[in-house]
């Protein structure tokens, strides 16, 4: 039900939608890569994988056994 319009009032303009401003900005969406980067990410990648393998190995390898007890107690010697 359209609400009665007074007379020689102009109507309401709906208001539209609008984006943020940081959309509305035309910036480029390219990005430059150099190869150094490429390879500093790979060592990086590298090195994470050599940490996990280390720290699965650990935890495959179990708990450390308590120390050995000598195998002779210790003598005194008495002058």
């Amino acid at each position: 039900m359209a609400h009665p319009q007074h007379p020689g009032r102009a109507p309401r303009p709906i208001p539209q939608p609008q984006l943020p401003a940081f959309c509305r900005t035309r910036r480029p969406i390219t990005t430059t890569v150099r190869l150094g980067d490429l390879r500093q990410l790979h060592w990086l990648l590298w090195l994470v994988l050599a940490l996990q393998l280390s720290t699965v190995l650990l935890v495959v390898a179990g708990p450390v056994p308590p120390a050995a007890a000598p195998l002779l107690a210790p003598v005194e010697i008495r002058p």
